[in-house]
């Protein structure tokens, strides 16, 4: 799936040596084999290119920004795995009225812990 911007760049590069189609599908397939692009996602990029597209990355999408690990939401997990560090994730959940998964991605992610006998504690002390 990370070469999906390489080909990209390349059915633009065959694009401007006039290739047609069928040619440019064949290569990315001799090159890339089962991570080629799909047939009308490589015909898409081809008549984009084409019409006069200059850009090889996605048109931002619409849609709703994730509420769950805002600021406010990493300061409040942070508070209480420091005040308590036995706590669970699905208590932590809980108590920020937030789901398991978005509390996880607050914990490992956002304040680099992970669980270590069964406490949080940030990842540079535990990795000694």
């Amino acid at each position: 799936m990370c070469n999906f911007h390489e080909q990209r760049i390349n059915i633009k590069f065959c694009v401007k040596l006039c290739k047609s189609f069928t040619e440019i599908h064949k290569i990315l397939q001799n090159a890339y084999g089962d991570q080629c692009l799909g047939r009308t996602q490589c015909y898409d990029w081809f008549k984009c290119f084409k019409d006069g597209r200059e850009l090889v990355d996605d048109d931002p999408r619409s849609g709703r920004p994730s509420t769950s690990t805002d600021d406010a939401h990493v300061t409040k997990v942070n508070e209480m795995v420091r005040s308590n560090r036995r706590l669970t994730i699905r208590e932590i959940a809980e108590d920020c009225n937030i789901s398991v998964g978005p509390c996880h991605e607050i914990l490992v992610e956002k304040l680099g812990m992970h669980r270590v006998a069964a406490k949080f504690v940030p990842r540079l002390i535990s990795q000694d």
